[in-house]
């Protein structure tokens, strides 16, 4: 089931952002992912959910002002299983024109996610992470 996230769903919310970031990002110190991370990297964004029997599995955050895909996060257990397309399939449904993310260069696993679902490079930068491209649908 997919639907908009809950005040009480933060906190799983935040358990699979660290249990993916630290996959997707394995570099940083320890002390590096905290819940805290997570909660201040969706302020002023909704949130959405995938949940299976009851767990959340994966998470989206999005800015909808701009279209803008801040973050989707899955479940590294549950990773390759559709989870994540199908997460931001239903979200962008409810988006109007164009839609974009930004995603780290390192993060090639992603960016072929991105890029096989029809998304394309219109830009790239540099972050506290690194360098990062700009996907625009």
């Amino acid at each position: 089931m997919i639907r908009r996230a809950a005040p009480e769903d933060h906190p799983a919310c935040a358990a699979v952002f660290l249990a993916a970031y630290r996959q997707a990002f394995p570099l940083h110190p320890p002390d590096y992912y905290v819940p805290e991370r997570y909660y201040e990297s969706i302020i002023g964004e909704e949130q959405w959910v995938a949940v299976q029997n009851g767990r959340i599995i994966a998470v989206l955050s999005i800015y909808w002002p701009e279209n803008f895909i801040h973050s989707l996060y899955v479940d590294p257990a549950v990773q390759g299983g559709g989870v994540g397309r199908r997460l931001l399939e239903a979200v962008l449904a409810r988006a109007s024109g164009v839609s974009e993310l930004k995603c780290d260069k390192s993060n090639r696993r992603a960016i072929a996610f991105y890029k096989h679902l029809g998304w394309r490079e219109v830009g790239e930068g540099t972050a506290e992470t690194g360098p990062w491209v700009r996907l625009r649908k």
